[in-house]
């Protein structure tokens, strides 16, 4: 049976074998309550009442929500309100939107003046590796099988600095045990063998062609002697591996004849 409501037109399936005299239903759009009666064929009584019969009356719609009463005296929530859920669908947007943007400033503006202050606890300098404190003297048996492979050298033309001589490779641990906190030095020589510039430095960073071209002094530096590399590839190198360095002498002096590169720490780890 077709069921209409008198107040705003919408019309219900309503299941015929649960219909009694005075049957009161609350309309699921609009919350009017109101009575059905039984019905007959009396055209005037359809209207008023706002049944029909299932074959005979028109269907606004065959997917809209039916009835389906427990007891006669219905009091049926209303249905979901469209309006109200495309609201909802929109508040949900626009909090997503709002969270997105703040996520956004916060990468733009605070996360890049975190580095400053940001503290590691196992990188800091207070707390320095036990590797590096329990032998402060070394012999060349310490270092022996400690070989330099894959050495290269190069200039490289930097907008601030000027000229840069860098010298990189790889400290490969022969030895039968692991080895950490490797460190070389480096010389640059003049045309009679004497040293000009030298530089110690540990193993496990090297520097970008990008970052050689366009960084600063300091900024190289830092990059070069950054403690996280350096506890990352250089703390526990096993044998047969590696570990890679770079070091880099800035506008070196134009009597410099050539090169040499010396393996002067080798610890065992702890």
């Amino acid at each position: 049976m077709i069921v209409q409501c008198p107040n705003c037109s919408t019309k219900y399936n309503f299941d015929e074998s649960k219909f009694k005299d005075e049957v009161k239903v609350r309309c699921t759009k609009c919350e009017h309550v109101f009575k059905l009666s039984t019905f007959s064929d009396d055209d005037d009584f359809f209207d008023d009442f706002s049944l029909g019969d299932k074959k005979s009356a028109p269907r606004k719609n065959p997917e809209e929500p039916q009835w389906d009463p427990d007891d006669m005296n219905v009091d049926i929530a209303p249905s979901s309100d469209p309006k109200g859920d495309r609201r909802k669908k929109i508040r949900t947007i626009a909090i997503g939107l709002s969270a997105l943007v703040a996520l956004t400033l916060i990468i733009v503006f605070v996360v890049p003046n975190m580095g400053n202050n940001l503290n590691i606890p196992f990188l800091t300098p207070d707390q320095e590796d036990e590797d590096t404190l329990r032998q402060t003297e070394f012999t060349e048996e310490d270092v022996k099988d400690i070989t330099l492979d894959n050495i290269r050298q190069y200039f490289v033309s930097n907008d601030k600095i000027g000229q840069l001589f860098v010298i990189e490779g790889q400290a490969v641990n022969n030895f039968d045990h692991p080895k950490s906190m490797i460190k070389l030095k480096a010389s640059l020589y003049d045309a009679s063998g004497n040293a000009i510039v030298e530089k110690d430095f540990l193993c496990g960073n090297v520097a970008s062609l990008f970052q050689l071209q366009v960084s600063s002094e300091e900024e190289l530096e830092s990059t070069l002697q950054a403690r996280l590399g350096i506890l990352t590839t250089n703390k526990h190198v096993e044998p047969g591996s590696y570990t890679p360095f770079m070091v880099v002498f800035y506008n070196p002096p134009e009597e410099v004849q050539e090169f040499g590169l010396e393996v002067i720490e080798a610890h065992d780890p702890v």
